[in-house]
């Protein structure tokens, strides 16, 4: 039998190679496209991105980087495979161009911990939680892409480790580099349910520009195929039957069994892995067995060094396994053929002899550990927990936790954070070990989870932490779990389930002396939450106490914290100025916005918003997003500005430029934090409805539906899609038949119910959206002589009466007011428009008050005026992000007033069958009380039907009910 080579080109693969030849044209045409390739193993996934890679060469202008993920055990050490992958972009551009590309010193100083070429700038940002890392690397990567064409191979990710699984989320999500063809690989039989892989994918699944590949198994022509191009021979046919047989279409597999030894194709699938293994000599099946324990790849040194027997035996046996193609040589080391051919060798050993050379590498990592090369740590734990030494496992674990917080690799810190929780009661004294109890560790590992984006699994560890964590004692950490609880609840859920933890919090801080530094945090976080639920005036005296006792200490964390939280408050009782004079306070105090001023930055463009300052919340909002990208900061400061900046745009009627704000924050915050994906399918839906889009603003809510929160919860956004549902039927009222129009007033007016929510009073401020809607759907149900509920139009009246006052935002009363007028109509939407041009609403809003006018001035005879004023809305309306406005403003100005509406539109005859038909009567009695034929009393039915949009006999007595008054 020949020597083993290479198959000269992919079998059977021309399906799989057109999708990556598309994804590597459009990369280069500037249009950003991923292809996740999977199968399982031996299937050919490292093949196709070994040609992938070789095409992407032979493409000019391409710059290509590999990077391959390894098994590295439980957890393995954070940007295995992106070191790798950085490394070869430096190479591939420069160095200097590769710093260059980071865009500022604090992004390179960040880079410079995986890239070693690059200087550290000395800039790189503290280690205060956000995953700083995926976002340099993603900057890098866009201004790199702006030149080149970039084609990254990342290879293995089922063997990946968190924080490059951060990476690939960030990578694959976002997809914003201009000219990038990214190819991801991974064994999906390793992927099963709860692997930590399989979230990423089925997010990355979501992105069109994404295609996934099965790669499948070979038919028996392709294996022929193969059989061929190995052997250069014509394969008999009893062969090809043979081979397909055993390998069952597995291209590895039938390598082995076709370059393997010409005897009867016998033994399992591993045994035919383990074949190249079994021929070998007793000097290289000793260094496989050695490797097999080291890993995927292992450097020459290290080898050398767990060697235990003569040198030259090592050199021996590294040449016949190379020789053999049981392994080969890799930058700066060896691997194995296959990764399959490894775990069948590491499978073959002894128990005694695992643990042994595990033993060997763990004492080898930990002297490495011990000099400094703390990157080395995970694999330190790693192997001294296959030797079972549960101490010294945990040693390293704590050791690995510090080195990928030193890397801003919070992802992984996190998961060794979980891994040392899962030793703890087998360790001795482990306190000690980490220097905290073990409370303070879950604190430690929960804040951990909460930076690097896991809200929810932060939560459950912290749920799961206070429900079995001792009733006495250790207050302090508790403190700290129900503040942290709170937080994220407030961020991600809403205010119902943080203020459950508000009492407890409380009451744990009543034990705290007041001077107590440590407990400080807590106790301003307790009173700024107090100070949220309490009604006002309450809550502005609890907002100004907090910031007062933050004041007490020289921590600018804790004081900017205080006075974000006091505009907050400030915010719903319409001091609008003082929130942000607080707000930029807070900026000053946090310089560089790397702690609370965060909070602060996003809060001030939402007070603008909330001002009616549109284009100054969008500039300052781009301003501060431009800072953030530029600082590798996007994904933890720059997705709430993004959506704040959406929202200015939507109300400043730009809705085609918010669109691609909110798909990009959508993407940055998407499975983590249901109140913010709800909040950014609110502003879609706001964004369609008013354009005019109907359909697509049905299709959003829908999609929005399960994640609206209960008011208790997150009042504004439970009320402004309450004020969603509302003016969504409206406008389909206003082109359905009379009946369906009825039906869906009906509608509106059952979810105007939610004005009479407790909430709607205590929180005023969330329900403007609310209000307005309410107040349209009573003044439709009205002109549509439908009775409507008294406590409804009473609870507008109380709502609209207890607005914050302010210049800025009355025209929200004002609007609510000409609603609900039952006279001097005309005069109320004088008033109302008045409001609305000398104030800042939304410019929907201004455009529907000069609708409104314009008709009220019609009805009075005014016809000249209110043409006039129906042709400004139906020309400008439609630019400012009013269609429909603006549609109804032509279909008025088309419309003649003596066009017949209602009972109106049938002709006399029509009229009388309809009484008749309400009246109960059949076809032949209406005929024989009419003195016409049945068919003819039909015929009139039928048609009467049609114009009313009835779909039967009943819902047009329905619907003749409810317009016999204008029938009179």
């Amino acid at each position: 039998m020949s020597e083993p080579r290479e198959t000269p080109r992919l079998v059977g693969r021309e399906r799989e190679l057109a999708v990556i030849a598309d994804a590597l044209a459009a990369g280069a045409r500037g249009e950003p496209a991923a292809v996740i390739v999977r199968g399982e193993a031996g299937i050919g996934k490292s093949r196709l991105a070994r040609e992938t890679a070789d095409r992407a060469r032979a493409m000019p202008g391409t710059v290509v980087a590999t990077g391959a993920c390894i098994d590295a055990g439980t957890v393995g050490a954070p940007f295995g495979a992106v070191r790798r992958l950085l490394h070869e972009l430096a190479c591939e551009v420069g160095v200097d161009a590769l710093g260059a590309a980071a865009g500022s010193a604090r992004v390179r100083g960040t880079l410079a911990r995986l890239v070693p070429e690059l200087e550290d700038a000395g800039d790189a940002p503290p280690p205060t939680g956000a995953d700083f890392v995926s976002e340099a690397v993603e900057r890098v990567i866009e201004n790199l892409s702006a030149d080149h064409h970039l084609v990254l191979v990342l290879e293995d990710l089922h063997w990946a480790d968190d924080a490059t699984r951060a990476l690939v989320r960030t990578l694959g999500a976002t997809l914003r580099a201009s000219r990038l063809s990214l190819v991801l690989t991974y064994r999906a039989d390793d992927v099963s349910r709860g692997h930590p892989l399989r979230a990423v994918v089925a997010e990355l699944e979501r992105n069109r520009a994404i295609r996934t590949l099965d790669v499948g198994r070979l038919e028996r022509h392709e294996v022929a195929e193969q059989m061929r191009l190995l052997t250069g021979e014509e394969p008999p046919a009893a062969a090809v039957a043979a081979v397909h047989a055993r390998a069952d279409g597995v291209p590895l597999y039938v390598e082995e069994l076709v370059l393997g030894p010409d005897e009867p194709l016998a033994g399992t699938l591993e045994d035919i892995v383990l074949a190249r293994y079994e021929r070998l000599g007793p000097e290289a099946q000793a260094v496989a067995r050695l490797l097999s324990v080291a890993g995927e790849r292992v450097d020459d040194a290290l080898l050398a060094e767990a060697w235990e027997g003569d040198e030259a035996d090592l050199a021996t046996g590294l040449r016949e396994g190379i020789a053999a193609g049981a392994m080969v040589a890799v930058e700066p080391g060896l691997a194995f053929h296959h990764a399959l051919l490894r775990e069948a060798v590491y499978r073959e050993l002894l128990p005694g002899e695992r643990v042994a050379a595990h033993r060997t590498f763990a004492t080898i990592f930990q002297a490495r550990v011990d000099a400094g090369e703390l990157s080395l740590a995970a694999g330190a734990a790693h192997h001294w927990a296959e030797a079972h030494d549960v101490d010294r496992a945990f040693a390293a674990t704590a050791a690995a936790v510090d080195a990928a917080r030193a890397q801003y690799a919070v992802a992984t810190a996190a998961r060794l954070g979980e891994r040392l929780l899962e030793m703890w009661d087998g360790a001795t004294d482990p306190a000690s070990v980490v220097g905290l109890p073990e409370l303070a560790m879950r604190c430690q590992v929960a804040e951990d989870l909460r930076d690097a984006g896991q809200g929810r699994a932060a939560m459950r560890l912290i749920e799961d932490t206070l429900a079995t964590a001792p009733a006495d004692g250790a207050d302090l950490e508790r403190a700290r779990l129900h503040a942290a609880a709170m937080s994220l609840a407030a961020e991600h859920v809403g205010d119902g389930a943080a203020v459950a933890h508000l009492e407890p919090l409380e009451a744990l801080l009543r034990s705290r002396d007041d001077t107590d530094a440590a407990a400080l945090p807590y106790r301003v976080q307790a009173l700024a939450a107090r100070a949220h639920v309490t009604a006002a005036p309450g809550s502005a005296a609890l907002a100004d106490a907090c910031v007062a006792l933050s004041e007490r200490f020289d921590d600018p964390a804790v004081r900017s914290m205080a006075l974000c939280k006091r505009a907050v408050v400030r915010c719903r009782v319409g001091g609008y100025e003082d929130a942000l004079a607080d707000l930029r306070e807070a900026l000053a105090i946090d310089e560089g916005a790397m702690l609370w001023g965060r909070c602060a930055t996003a809060n001030v463009v939402d007070t603008l918003n909330r001002l009616g300052r549109f284009d100054e919340a969008v500039e300052a909002g781009l301003t501060a997003l431009s800072e953030a990208i530029d600082e590798g900061l996007e994904r933890s400061i720059g997705a709430p500005i993004t959506a704040n900046v959406a929202e200015a745009l939507v109300n400043a009627g730009r809705g085609a430029e918010a669109l691609p704000h909110l798909r990009r924050c959508a993407a940055l915050v998407r499975g983590e934090s249901p109140r913010w994906e709800e909040f950014l399918l609110e502003l879609e839906a706001i964004a369609a409805l008013w354009d005019d889009r109907l359909e697509t603003a049905a299709d959003v809510m829908r999609a929005a539906e399960p994640l609206v929160a209960d008011p208790v919860d997150d009042a504004e956004a439970a009320f402004n899609w309450a004020g969603l549902t509302i003016d969504l039927a409206l406008a389909r009222a206003a082109d359905a038949s009379p009946v369906e129009s009825r039906r869906l007033l009906e509608h509106a007016l059952e979810a105007a119910r939610a004005l009479l929510h407790p909430e709607a009073l205590r929180e005023v401020s969330s329900t403007p959206m609310l209000l307005l809607a309410a107040c349209r759907a009573v003044a439709a149900a009205r002109g549509a002589r439908m009775a409507v509920d008294p406590a409804i139009v009473a609870r507008a009246v109380e709502v609209r009466e207890a607005q914050p006052p302010h210049a800025a935002t009355s025209y929200t009363p004002a609007l609510a007011a000409a609603l609900l007028a039952d006279e001097d109509v005309t005069e109320a939407w004088r008033a109302a428009v008045v409001a609305c041009e000398s104030g800042r609403p939304p410019r929907r809003l201004v455009h529907e008050a000069r609708l409104r006018l314009a008709l009220a001035l019609r009805r009075d005879g005014d016809r000249r005026a209110a043409e006039g004023l129906l042709a400004t809305v139906a020309r400008e309306a439609p630019a400012e992000g009013a269609g429909l406005v603006g549609r109804w403003a032509r279909e008025a100005l088309s419309r003649r007033e003596s066009e017949p509406s209602g009972l109106g539109s049938l002709t006399a005859r029509e009229r009388e069958v309809l009484a008749l038909v309400a009246a109960g009567m059949t076809n032949p009695q209406i005929g024989a009380h009419l003195h016409i034929a049945a068919k003819t009393a039909s015929v009139h039915v039928s048609a009467i039907l049609a114009k009313i949009g009835a779909a039967n006999r009943a819902e047009a007595a329905a619907w003749f009910a409810a317009h016999r008054r204008d029938a009179a």
